[in-house]
């Protein structure tokens, strides 16, 4: 008895979770999504980042149970044994070697367990010159070089970007895990996985790589017509990338001889005259509120998206539809999660129960597992 509120598609499949930050659980939480039972093993201090404010900890830990076990003792590891021992899947995000150290290493708990799925998160991976670096977001995405794609040298020095490679990677080894659980439906036989950080940050930025590979610049650049303009009241996308867009766009805003000017007849005449071209768009757009052009521009198939701040989005209608805001129970009181990020006939797409405090399902897990406290 797992005690999930809910079913899915990995209802009966059991996660160890020894992870902590941000990528780990972001893997453990998405498959509690998906139905699994999670059991998040912590330490008696905790997941550091328990104390993070603004529900940093719930939004990749809703869901799960927690445990905590002492690994510094050979009690905390007899235990761990014991509940990995009956698991399907383990997740951990040590540095490389960490695993190792606790008796954790593959040979030894795929003999005990042939059946056993592990996955190992880390900056770099666990083999190469660089696999023993300490790695967090920022790091990895300075040396990958995915932050290169939107910072230059002319940025703030404290201008850190965008935080995305520790959900993305956490996202990519959930998916290896899914493969692995069909392929051991075919084989009968568990899989070691390596998921790295540098590695999910090549898939992440893909394109990029292939372009810089083949000569090219590893980013856009700057676009006159797939640009932020400024409308009345805040910053809107448009992309105006066809023929056909760039002549909705100048009829639109009401100036349907720039489409036809010499300056901007042709790609290239524009991006040579991209400031003028810019400026000509603003002057237009400045007559309305943004949100009005997107539905103009949108309306006739052009591309467009006002600006707006995370509060906004979530409170629109097509978030509500969507059903990807859940509210669930904290220590902190009620918080509001992101669920699965995609839809599945039969189960639903949210977290099965709340945050657990710390330890709350100690003695639970332990008596489920005949394990004297």
């Amino acid at each position: 008895m797992n005690g999930l509120q809910n079913s899915g598609p990995l209802d009966g499949i059991r996660v160890i979770d020894l992870t902590h930050a941000l990528a780990g659980p972001m893997c453990t939480y998405q498959l509690g999504l998906q139905g699994a039972d999670i059991i998040k093993v912590e330490s008696p201090k905790g997941d550091d980042f328990r104390p993070r404010p603004h529900g940093r900890f719930a939004a990749v830990n809703a869901g799960k149970r927690s445990i905590v076990l002492d690994l510094k003792t050979d009690e905390g590891k007899q235990a761990l044994r014991k509940l990995i021992s009956s698991a399907d899947v383990v997740v951990e995000n040590f540095r490389p070697g960490g695993a190792a150290q606790l008796g954790l290493d593959w040979q030894a708990l795929h003999a005990e367990n042939p059946r056993l799925i592990t996955s190992s998160i880390s900056g770099y991976g666990q083999e190469g010159p660089m696999s023993a670096a300490p790695a967090i977001e920022w790091s990895v995405q300075a040396v990958s070089g995915l932050s290169s794609i939107y910072l230059d040298d002319s940025s703030d020095e404290m201008e850190l970007g965008v935080g995305m490679l520790d959900p993305f990677t956490g996202y990519v080894a959930f998916s290896a895990i899914l493969a692995a659980l069909l392929k051991r439906e075919r084989t009968g036989k568990g899989e070691r996985l390596d998921v790295s950080m540098l590695d999910a940050s090549f898939v992440l930025a893909s394109s990029s790589v292939t372009a810089a590979l083949s000569g090219g610049p590893g980013s856009l650049g700057k676009r006159p017509q797939m640009a932020r303009y400024r409308a009345r009241d805040r910053r809107i996308f448009i992309a105006a990338l066809t023929p056909a867009w760039m002549k909705k766009l100048c009829e639109i805003i009401g100036a349907p001889e720039l489409a036809t000017d010499e300056r901007f007849a042709t790609p290239a005449a524009v991006q040579k005259n991209a400031r003028q071209f810019v400026e000509e768009v603003n002057a237009r757009l400045i007559t309305r509120d943004a949100e009005e052009w997107e539905r103009l521009l949108n309306a006739e198939g052009v591309p467009a998206g006002a600006s707006r701040e995370i509060t906004e989005i979530a409170a629109n209608e097509q978030v509500a539809v969507r059903k990807l805001v859940h509210e669930v129970d904290a220590e902190e009181g009620r918080v509001k999660v992101v669920g699965s990020s995609f839809s599945m006939e039969g189960s639903t797409r949210a977290p099965s129960r709340g945050v657990p405090r710390l330890g709350e399902h100690t003695d639970e897990i332990l008596l489920e597992f005949g394990i004297k406290a």
